[in-house]
C-alpha cells in the first residue's frame, strides 16, 4: 500500500482526526438504539465520543486507569455537549467494578498495547475475561489492534516494534487475541482491516517518541526507555520509511457465547 506522509499543517491535531478512521469503524459497529456500551481503555474518550455520535439513545460509559485521560475525556465531552449519553470513570479493566451482564456492548479502540504495557499479557487475558463478565449473553465485544503480523509497511512494522521496545506497549498476534477471547468465552466472528494512508516524517516521529519516553512513567506509573536509545535502534529505519501512525488497524468483533466463570 502507498502512505502518504503527514504534513506539517496537519500533525498538530492528526491524533485527534486520523483520517476519520474513528468514524469509520464506528458506522460499522453492531449499535442498536437504547443501548448500553462499555468502552474499555478508552484514552482521551475520542472514541466513545465518536460512537455516542451514531444515535442519539446510546449510552456509552468509557474507563481508563489514566487520571489525565479521564480528566481529558470528561472536558472534551463537556464541550461537546455529550456528557448526558457518555460517562468517563477511572476504573482498572482487569477488575471493573461493574456487576456481571450489564452491559449490551462493549468496544474498544487501540488501548489493549496499553493494558499490556501497564498489566502484562496476563493483564490483557483479564481484560478479556471481565468485559466477557460485564457482557449479556450473545452481546459482541469490537476491539481494534494491529497485530505485527498483519502490518504490511516497514513505516508500520516499525511503529509496532518501536514502542514495545520503549515501554512494552505491544501487540500481541491476532491469533494470541483469538485464543484469549475464546478463553473467556467469546468467539471471533468478524476480522477486518482499516487504513488511513497516512505516516508521520522522521521530525513528526521524534515528537511521538519523546513524549512517550517522557510522560508515560508519570502517566502509567512504569518505566520506559531513554529516548537516544530508542532512536539508535529504530532511527535509521523511521528516518529512511517514516513511522506509522495506526496506518493500518484491526478491527476483531468477538461474540460472548457462554458465561466465563
Amino acid at each position: 500500500m502507498l502512505e502518504q506522509y503527514v504534513s506539517d499543517a496537519e500533525y498538530p491535531d492528526y491524533y485527534r482526526k486520523l483520517n476519520s478512521l474513528r468514524s469509520r469503524i464506528a458506522a460499522e459497529l453492531p449499535l442498536r438504539p437504547d443501548t448500553c456500551i462499555l468502552d474499555v481503555a478508552t484514552g482521551p474518550g475520542l472514541f466513545a465520543s465518536e460512537v455516542a455520535k451514531r444515535h442519539s439513545s446510546l449510552r456509552i460509559i468509557g474507563i481508563d486507569i489514566c487520571q489525565d485521560d479521564v480528566r481529558q475525556a470528561r472536558a472534551d465531552l463537556e464541550k461537546a455537549n455529550l456528557t448526558s449519553r457518555v460517562e468517563i470513570l477511572r476504573m482498572d479493566a482487569t477488575q471493573m467494578a461493574f456487576p456481571a451482564g450489564r452491559f449490551d456492548l462493549a468496544v474498544n479502540f487501540l488501548g489493549l498495547e496499553d493494558i499490556h504495557m501497564t498489566r502484562g499479557k496476563t493483564g490483557v487475558q483479564r481484560t478479556f475475561i471481565e468485559v466477557s463478565r460485564v457482557l449479556k449473553p450473545g452481546s459482541n465485544f469490537c476491539f481494534v489492534v494491529m497485530p505485527p503480523e498483519e502490518m504490511e509497511t516497514e513505516a508500520q512494522k516499525t511503529e509496532v516494534a518501536l514502542f514495545s521496545y520503549i515501554c512494552n506497549a505491544t501487540w500481541l498476534s491476532a491469533k494470541e487475541y483469538e485464543t484469549m477471547a475464546g478463553k473467556a468465552g467469546l468467539k471471533l466472528i468478524e476480522k477486518r482491516s482499516y487504513y488511513t494512508g497516512k505516516k508521520l516524517s522522521a521530525e513528526q516521529a521524534k515528537v511521538e517518541i519523546r513524549f512517550a519516553c517522557d510522560n508515560v512513567p508519570r502517566l502509567y506509573k512504569t518505566d520506559t526507555r531513554p529516548f537516544e536509545e530508542a532512536w539508535a535502534r529504530f532511527g535509521r529505519s523511521v528516518s529512511n520509511n517514516g513511522l506509522g501512525h495506526y496506518s493500518k488497524t484491526v478491527l476483531m468483533a468477538t461474540q460472548k457465547v457462554w458465561n466465563a466463570e
